[in-house]
């Protein structure tokens, strides 16, 4: 017997996050995403079969008081039309209020981009004369991170969780998508649990605990890729140079980049496999783990891709800035982060540690008479791929 779905709207300003809070939610590269306002024009649903739900992307509001304003006229007369003068201020409102029609519960985003003010309580307060259960996200945090300090971050933070509090919105969780700690998607998946009414509480809780077992096992199989990255990496990716090599600075960097070289073929090939993986879960969400890995592609795809050029270079965007992105434990993250964080892992990439940084604590230097062996430190590594795992 088919059981009913829950529908959970996503709903917010323009262009603060929504499709992509989706797609890392559902781990799959749903909808459209564009630095661009009303990427998302009208309503659209996405079923997750794996939770037994309804993702509902909602257009971004724009004009949320005359939306209200209306709605108020309406209340009071209802053959009362829509102002002539508010019909291009309001489109995208009315569109979000018809989506929202359908929800048992709605996720809230707010970006750090801006500071909460009248506008957004009115948005707020729209919604609820279509659903009264909200759980609030704050969004953007690194964006925002990159522009301003830490402590103007968190100061921002503070007003939209003192604001959230004002409208009677309880549930409230910071939770920057892609960029994250992965353990949040339960959090916000166990806030839906506890705001919805009983019978829905039941019938959603059975599958997200389908849904969590399943994770857990591909999260062990990219971890078990892993492991045999930093095996095959201590055991391959070593460069023997002469003594008088080594006493040159540049030669020295030049073979320090050669043994990164190495290095980011193995961690391209771990991408792209752990991509493959995430993408043949998300096209089927029910389907076992041992069946996946049936589904996937061969594992000499993978190289054949790097060795095509395009791929390959696209991911890896240099050894140094490839390396950086390991240390700062990003692609750890994309291990939990699924499809839709690739983006994320490889924006990482672009703005990770220097070459000199980098490699300083993962190479060791072995004095071997005339010459120096230079290989990955396996300690070292293994100490920073859990810390990303962890963290």
């Amino acid at each position: 017997m088919s059981l009913p779905k829950i529908n959970i709207a996503i709903a917010g300003h323009t262009n603060v996050g929504k499709t992509t809070l989706i797609r890392t939610l559902m781990k799959a590269s749903v909808g459209e995403v564009r630095d661009a306002p009303n990427v998302s024009p009208r309503e659209q649903a996405y079923y997750f079969d794996g939770i037994q739900a309804n993702f509902i992307d909602t257009p971004g509001f724009q004009n949320a008081s005359a939306m209200g304003m209306y709605l108020d006229l309406r209340d009071e007369n209802p053959n009362c039309k829509i102002p002539e003068k508010w019909k291009d201020d309001i489109i995208y409102d009315e569109k979000a209020m018809k989506a929202l029609e359908k929800s048992n519960v709605v996720l809230y985003v707010a970006s750090l981009s801006y500071v909460p003010d009248d506008s957004f309580k009115a948005e707020i307060s729209i919604i609820k004369r279509q659903c009264s259960k909200i759980v609030g996200l704050v969004n953007q945090y690194e964006k925002e991170l990159r522009a301003s300090s830490t402590t103007e971050v968190e100061n921002r933070v503070q007003q939209w969780k003192t604001f959230f509090a004002g409208q009677s919105v309880d549930s409230v969780i910071v939770f920057d998508a892609h960029w994250d700690n992965p353990a949040k998607i339960s959090q916000i998946y166990d806030k839906i649990v506890r705001i919805l009414d009983s019978e829905q509480r039941s019938q959603f809780s059975e599958g997200l605990k389908r849904f969590k077992e399943r994770q857990l096992e591909i999260r062990g199989e990219a971890c078990d890729m892993l492991a045999s990255l930093i095996k095959d990496c201590a055991k391959n990716a070593a460069v023997t140079i002469s003594k008088t090599d080594y006493n040159n600075e540049q030669k020295l960097e030049d073979t320090k980049e050669q043994l990164a070289r190495k290095i980011n073929g193995a961690l391209a090939e771990f991408v792209y496999y752990i991509s493959d993986l995430y993408k043949v879960a998300a096209d089927h969400p029910t389907t076992s783990k041992d069946e996946l890995l049936l589904l996937m592609q061969p594992k000499t795809n993978y190289g054949n891709r790097i060795n095509a050029g395009g791929g390959g270079a696209a991911i890896v965007g240099g050894a140094s800035a490839f390396m950086g992105a390991i240390l700062g434990g990003a692609i750890m993250g994309f291990i939990t982060g699924g499809v839709g964080a690739l983006p994320g892992a490889l924006a990482w990439a672009q703005i990770g540690g220097t070459i000199g940084a980098a490699m300083g604590s993962l190479f060791v230097f072995s004095d071997d008479g005339d010459t120096v062996t230079i290989k990955i430190n396996e300690e070292q590594m293994k100490t920073l791929s859990v810390k990303g795992l962890v963290d």
